[in-house]
């Protein structure tokens, strides 16, 4: 097994590439993560408990409003703290196909790329003043990704918060292996 960079580890076989890419850990965040996860859990549950003490119909229905918007969060949040603990991307270039898969603690979905259809395999830039970069490269989403291609008109994004240089060797290794 050989590593570029910290994070991405690749193993060669005969005729195909595995790459792994576990996702970014930061032992700080990730207890102010499970802080802001327990925290925000607890005050839905209080919230939900107090709805049934309510008497005003108008005030049953903000809180209604609200713990949706309270379900919508709290499924993210969950969703990024798997991610952090458990996540890892997961590739292999075979038989002229790029098998990806977003990994958290064994769930998710394999999606095959062919080869002939992959077009424009690049490196994401990062805008410095953007604000939405700057969310998607915050430790609370998981988002940000470094790497893409065209398949059938669609970008398909890959990379989530890798360094520049980590990206750019792992983009130089999947060329290679196109082009083989």
């Amino acid at each position: 097994m050989e590593y570029i960079g910290k994070r991405i580890s690749i193993k060669r076989k005969e005729d195909e590439l595995s790459i792994v890419i576990i996702s970014l850990k930061e032992k700080t965040k990730s207890i102010l993560l499970t802080v802001y996860l327990i925290l925000w859990s607890l005050s839905g549950i209080y919230v939900f408990s107090q709805y049934f003490n309510l008497i005003d119909p108008n005030t049953k229905v903000a809180v209604l409003v609200w713990m949706g918007f309270w379900a919508y969060f709290e499924y993210k949040i969950v969703k990024a703290y798997l991610w952090r603990k458990f996540g890892v991307e997961k590739m292999k270039v075979r038989n002229g196909e790029i098998l990806y898969k977003r990994d958290t603690a064994g769930k998710g979905k394999v999606k095959t790329f062919e080869q002939d259809f992959i077009k424009d395999l690049h490196y994401i830039e990062i805008k410095e003043n953007s604000f939405f970069e700057n969310i998607n490269n915050s430790y609370w989403v998981i988002a940000g990704e470094r790497l893409a291609f065209d398949y059938y008109g669609k970008e398909i994004k890959f990379g989530i918060q890798l360094d520049e240089a980590d990206a750019q060797s792992l983009l130089k290794l999947i060329k290679k292996e196109l082009k083989k």
